[in-house]
């Protein structure tokens, strides 16, 4: 099996990548989407948020829902705040990806979609990175049309990731999502097809040793 990091600051084109992926038929792991199912479904980290950060919980049809604005408004102004949250939050996720990497043993390629990839050390169980990318123009107007997104929100979200030029000295491939949907596919399908060659060879390879 290949494991294919995607990785990428917010607003670069994560979301648009994994899908052609998924449109190829490769198996992809969607961090962002189960962060949003455990905040919204899982009882045990819904109480727990409530008893720490109380102010963003809010009631609907009695039921306790988490205000996810004023949840983000609070931890990434506050870094040990943000520390907390994701030490509640991230070994769900851990343990959601081991089991999406096990229901997919056998396929051929499959991808991790984490945000974080390398502050989590994520980076570590891929094979090959996709480090997804564009100009900080096209990223800010991209961000800035999202709802409930603010100029400071988007400056904080910033600041707790990784700057493009320290992903890039871990020698990712380039994925540009800044010239449009069809160049961006080629793109992967032409690093798709040098990440099959090298396995080839590296098989071949391995195969020639034993002999």
């Amino acid at each position: 099996m290949i494991i294919i990091g995607i990785t990428g600051s917010i607003g670069m084109g994560k979301t648009t990548i994994s899908d052609m992926l998924r449109f190829l038929k490769i198996p992809v792991f969607d961090s962002d989407k189960e962060v949003k199912e455990i905040l919204e479904n899982n009882s045990k980290v819904k109480e727990k948020i409530a008893s720490i950060w109380p102010e963003t919980i809010t009631l609907f049809h009695k039921e306790k829902k988490i205000n996810k604005v004023l949840l983000s408004n609070k931890i990434f102004k506050n870094k040990s705040e943000r520390k907390l949250l994701e030490k509640i939050i991230h070994p769900i996720v851990k343990n959601k990806k081991e089991l999406f990497i096990k229901q997919n043993e056998n396929s051929y390629i499959i991808g991790l979609d984490v945000p974080l990839l390398f502050e989590t050390g994520t980076d570590k169980e891929c094979d090959y990175i996709f480090l997804v990318n564009t100009s900080k123009k096209k990223q800010r107007k991209r961000v800035l049309a999202r709802q409930n997104m603010t100029e400071e929100m988007f400056s904080l979200i910033n600041s707790n990731q990784w700057s493009f030029e320290r992903k890039w000295k871990k020698r990712p491939l380039l994925i540009s999502t800044s010239f449009g949907k069809v160049f961006s596919f080629i793109v992967v399908l032409l690093n798709l097809l040098k990440i099959i060659i090298n396995s080839k060879i590296k098989n071949d390879k391995r195969i020639g040793t034993r002999y």
